[in-house]
């Protein structure tokens, strides 16, 4: 990894509130877990093919550097935007992907490539697995490759081994009649990123 992408991605989006570990008031209030079989669960949450999550996130590497950002995350079936935000809700960098192309715009620069994680990483010195957040976001595996769970008693997910890396889920509320994570940590030997999810809003 390259210290000046670091130090990029450091500016464009550092500066927004300190990432908050602890679930907002109003995810408190909504958590009302259900029961399902795992392979109900897994079928309900594959079912959301529309879907927005908003929240922050904060990376940070073995040797500490990182970043703090806000995000929202679109989902329209195959497509989708992860729109980082920046000092005072400035829209920093759109990675945007489609079923032809993947694209991130940053500072009025587009740069494409041909999967979102070496777009972040070549771009922004930022490792994150776009591919599989798609899944583990909702509390699903992705389908591509091998992994191994651990369940809670509602038959969530709570631990997640997945291409290297390591997913682990601390709380969940309901949002409208399914359960989705709202607080999740993935990790792997260089990098930490911790998730806090506020708002999910599903079409």
């Amino acid at each position: 990894m390259k210290k000046i992408s670091l130090i990029i991605v450091s500016v464009l989006l550092a500066g927004c509130a300190s990432f908050n570990w602890q679930a907002s008031s109003r995810a408190q209030a909504k958590t009302i877990n259900h029961y399902l079989p795992w392979e109900k669960r897994k079928a309900q949450l594959n079912n959301l093919q529309n879907w927005q999550a908003r929240g922050n996130l904060a990376a940070r590497t073995t040797d500490q550097q990182g970043v703090n950002a806000s995000f929202s995350w679109q989902q329209h079936y195959h497509c989708y935007q992860l729109i980082f935000f920046g000092p005072l809700g400035s829209q920093s960098a759109v990675l945007a992907s489609n079923p032809e192309r993947v694209c991130l715009t940053t500072h009025r620069q587009t740069y494409t490539a041909q999967n979102p994680e070496s777009l972040l990483a070549d771009q922004l010195g930022l490792r994150l697995p776009v591919s599989q957040l798609y899944y583990w976001l909702r509390g699903l595996p992705a389908p591509q490759s091998r992994y191994t769970t651990n369940l809670d008693a509602y038959n969530h997910l709570l631990k997640l081994r997945q291409s290297g890396w390591q997913v682990n889920y601390t709380h969940y509320s309901n949002s409208g009649v399914i359960d989705l994570p709202d607080r999740l940590e993935i990790s792997n030997e260089k990098w930490q990123v911790r998730i806090a999810i506020s708002h999910w809003d599903l079409h």
